[in-house]
């Protein structure tokens, strides 16, 4: 039988239930993974006489995912970018000309990993040092349309493009924006950029966008970009699910976010946020606090970085 090249596209946006087990248990591991880099980043950085540049740290962070259960490789390069450099949206360090890590500066860290049970795609942002409010306002707005874009609920075979200004609007409101789309689909140990399905403004619109559907994995990854100064995105999968709400023959749809990965607390300034939303990143936390503390445990990681997840988790 001839199968047309749209159904077997559907074919691996909707993911089976032994996918989305894989997926859901390799991102455990791999926040594991980046929750460990973070903390040792943050902890070495600030070593006397220590220097860390991008590449040093895009190393570790490979290094560390590469001891982890069905590893398989990484996912793409990661883009390790301190200060300005996180202004460079696809940004790729390299020795002799990348930047040492600045103990003073944000820093930004997008990367992923293939594991035998799925992909992994995660982008996370941190202040090594004391942000200015401007930093602050600028990295709750993207958190803020990062956390409506999670919680929003639609009808079955919505596109994406309909959700995108979802992440915008905190950014919009202010004139801020970011120059790519919000979202794209991710294979199960596949392409970690996969397609027909994605998260992007209406005036990039595809013809072969298809709606969304239970089982799909997509990124939502809002950013904002200074030229010259910093970069910031929050970067986390999620999995479309069914809702209790709307017609039996067509439940409305949600996303339940898989990347386990603490969000950078000093960044927020919770003044601008929602009850909802603070209650969602709570919540969030709860959930990256339990799954990875209980990782670390079985790992027999240290009480330093036991502690330092519980810190960096606490509610706002």
């Amino acid at each position: 039988a001839v199968v047309s090249t749209q159904s077997t596209g559907e074919l691996k946006a909707i993911k089976n239930e032994v996918e989305l087990e894989g997926m859901r248990n390799c991102h455990i591991r791999d926040g594991a993974a980046l929750t460990e880099y973070l903390h040792w980043l943050q902890t070495e950085v600030h070593k006397p006489g220590i220097v860390i540049d991008e590449v040093d740290g895009s190393d570790k962070v490979a290094h560390i995912r590469s001891t982890h259960d069905k590893f398989v490789s990484l996912s793409f390069d990661t883009i390790s970018s301190s200060g300005p450099n996180g202004a460079v949206i696809h940004y790729k360090p390299e020795k002799g000309s990348c930047l040492q890590i600045d103990k003073d500066d944000i820093y930004l860290c997008d990367s992923g990993a293939q594991y035998s049970d799925g992909t992994t795609d995660v982008t996370r942002t941190v202040h090594l040092s004391i942000p200015s409010e401007y930093q602050k306002d600028c990295f709750t707005r993207v958190l803020m349309g990062h956390i409506d874009l999670a919680m929003a609920v639609f009808p079955p075979g919505t596109k994406g493009t309909c959700l995108d200004c979802l992440a915008r609007r905190p950014l919009w409101s202010v004139g801020l924006n970011y120059q790519h789309g919000t979202g794209h689909g991710v294979g199960s140990f596949l392409n970690v950029h996969e397609g027909p399905c994605r998260i992007a403004a209406g005036n990039r619109i595809s013809k072969h966008e298809m709606g969304l559907k239970k089982g799909m994995i997509l990124s939502n990854e809002p950013g904002f970009y200074e030229s010259g100064k910093f970069g910031m995105r929050i970067e986390s999968l999620v999995e479309v699910v069914e809702t209790s709400i709307g017609p039996e023959d067509g439940k409305y749809l949600t996303f339940n976010t898989i990347t386990m990965a603490p969000i950078e607390r000093k960044l927020i300034n919770t003044k601008l946020m929602t009850s909802a939303q603070v209650e969602w990143l709570n919540q969030y936390h709860l959930t990256v606090r339990e799954k990875l503390g209980a990782m670390f445990e079985d790992l027999g990681k240290s009480k330093e970085l036991k502690d330092w997840l519980i810190a960096v988790t606490e509610p706002l």
